[in-house]
């Protein structure tokens, strides 16, 4: 009985497991910053697409990085489905190690294939557009691929 409590248990969860205490911060940034919108699953709801091997989430690293330091703004397409919110940005509140935790963790949980953010990583985006108070529109973030 045990371990069939232990299998089903086991199986309900969709998520992988949170590996280290940076993807441990990840997690808790991504609850009080991105679950609301994107749900904890990160299925996404309404307005907000999902995050699932989304190209927004295993495109370029500074895209991401960009998105979640600045925001984004405009009309998108994920999954066949058209979105068109804002997005806020987290920049303002969250440094360099910690957004790069919350990186991690959205790449790690929801595209598997792609690697860690590191707060190197961050911090050149962040360089690079010093003072960037608006968010980025889609096509900004699309011209660089």
């Amino acid at each position: 009985m045990r371990l069939l409590l232990l299998a089903l248990l086991t199986g309900c969860g969709v998520q992988r497991q949170v590996r280290s205490p940076d993807l441990e911060r990840g997690r808790i940034h991504f609850q009080n910053y991105c679950a609301a919108c994107h749900q904890y699953d990160g299925q996404g709801m309404g307005d907000a697409p999902s995050l699932a091997n989304s190209p927004w989430v295993t495109g370029p690293e500074s895209r991401l990085i960009r998105i979640v330091l600045h925001g984004v703004r405009g009309p998108m397409v994920v999954d066949g489905r058209s979105y068109n919110r804002e997005m806020p940005g987290f920049g303002s509140v969250l440094p360099d190690s910690e957004a790069a935790s919350l990186l991690s963790y959205v790449r790690q949980q929801f595209a598997a294939s792609t690697g860690p953010i590191t707060a190197e990583m961050v911090s050149r985006v962040r360089s690079a557009n010093p003072g960037r108070t608006l968010y980025w529109r889609v096509e900004e973030l699309l011209g660089e691929q």
